[in-house]
């Protein structure tokens, strides 16, 4: 069985090409506004990294606690979220790539203008692109009530630098430096909410204490001073406030950006996929990596590892479901297990590599995630965490299927490929 289709049906042909045509013209658009690096936003982050070192101390990956918040509805992360706004004494800082104007932003937004009238310290960052109709009368009232708010890299703005293919899509918040959300949900109907919705994404978040919640909260702070122009020693307080141990979790923070020298997150993720001994275990919307990650997947493959990827049947991007389909078949033909998800639209991330090591966060396993956006992961070590992890992993396996025989057949029309071959022509900007 050397040929496959990865989705179980063609969507219209006329939709698709569409899709395409479209996409090729931004990316092209996108291509002449900047490169993959900026040297000033580089030494920007420098400067709030030193900062954060002579404040805070240097940082330790060691005494973490991770909780996985990963029900099918998001209910979970909502609960997180609505403690951590309502239980933080200090300082409250959110960042989101969408802020959807919907029962779930409108409510997020209204319970952060509560606490600033109630004198906490309140910072809210949104990406300009993905919060392109965020609330605006909710955010209106936020300021009113005292909160600052900021949006990432604007299109039409004087603050808004380097590339329009540039976003940020971390997902974080922090509540008085000492306790962290991080992960897929965006905040909206279509990620969390207290009822069931048909279609919801099904996704993960965390909830990290400990030593890493401080870095999570630099990395917001990195991206407030970008977006704000403000400087980093008016964030001097929240640099001194190192939070205590609370855990036997290893957690290590790595962000990665056209602000990081290099391409960290990366580097780490296809360092620990190359060095896996007996399994590596993928969960993602997108599959669409670099050449050189692919190499390494088939390298351990045949080094007789265990390659199991987990992708959504339909994700929210067609393009993508066409982009992966020559990747998955090959690796699937060298004996990787491809299960395309079947419950709403999968948009959890998550990497376990030999069942000892997990990587968490916002990054999806493409190559806008590994070389375009500003992401975040966590490399998360420990047993404790790490059953927790695989339990998740096996859940999302378990909610999957292999690709099925009539999807097989479908497989070797001649418009399937067609428009595989042009997504693929265009997979890095995906």
């Amino acid at each position: 069985m050397s040929a496959m289709a990865w989705t179980e049906h063609l969507p219209p042909l006329a939709e698709l090409t569409g899709e395409l045509v479209a996409l090729a013209l931004v990316a092209w658009g996108w291509s002449q506004l900047g490169r993959r690096k900026h040297r000033d936003l580089a030494r920007g982050r420098g400067e709030v990294r030193r900062l954060a070192r002579e404040l805070g101390g240097p940082a330790s990956p060691e005494g973490n606690r991770l909780e996985v918040l990963a029900d099918a509805d998001g209910r979970e992360m909502l609960a997180a979220l609505r403690a951590g706004i309502l239980g933080a004494r200090r300082r409250i800082c959110v960042g989101t790539y969408i802020l959807a104007d919907d029962a779930v932003g409108r409510e997020v937004v209204a319970l952060l203008a509560r606490r600033a009238r109630e004198g906490v310290e309140v910072r809210l960052l949104v990406d300009a692109i993905g919060s392109r109709r965020p609330p605006w009368l909710a955010l209106r009232r936020l300021r009113r009530a005292g909160g600052q708010v900021a949006r990432f890299n604007p299109l039409l703005s004087l603050r808004g630098r380097g590339s329009a293919n540039w976003r940020n899509h971390r997902k974080i918040a922090v509540f008085d430096g000492a306790t962290a959300l991080v992960g897929g949900h965006n905040l909206g109907l279509w990620y969390v909410g207290d009822r069931p919705r048909r279609r919801r994404f099904r996704d993960a978040s965390f909830r990290i204490g400990g030593p890493a919640a401080g870095e999570l909260e630099n990395v917001f702070l990195t991206d407030w001073c970008q977006a704000t122009g403000a400087a980093p020693r008016e964030l001097a307080a929240a640099f001194r406030d190192r939070p205590e141990p609370a855990g036997d979790t290893r957690a290590e923070v790595i962000d990665s950006g056209p602000d990081a020298p290099e391409d960290p997150l990366w580097h780490r993720l296809r360092d620990l996929v190359g060095g896996a001994r007996r399994s590596v275990e993928i969960a993602t919307p997108y599959f669409v990596p670099d050449a050189a990650m692919v190499a390494t997947l088939r390298d351990r493959l045949a080094a007789g590892v265990r390659v199991r990827i987990v992708v959504p049947r339909f994700s929210d991007h067609p393009i993508t479901d066409f982009a992966r389909r020559a990747t998955l078949r090959e690796l699937r033909d060298l004996g990787a297990e491809v299960l395309l998800h079947r419950r709403g639209v999968l948009h959890a991330k998550l990497l376990v590599v030999d069942g000892e090591t997990a990587v968490v966060g916002s990054a999806n396993f493409d190559m806008r995630s590994f070389f375009l956006n500003y992401e975040v992961g966590v490399v998360v070590r420990g047993e404790s965490a790490l059953s927790r992890l695989r339990a998740l992993m096996g859940e999302l396996a378990a909610e999957s299927r292999p690709p099925s025989e009539a999807s097989v057949r479908r497989a070797h029309r001649w418009h399937g490929r067609l428009l595989e071959r042009a997504a693929g022509w265009i997979a890095p900007l995906l």
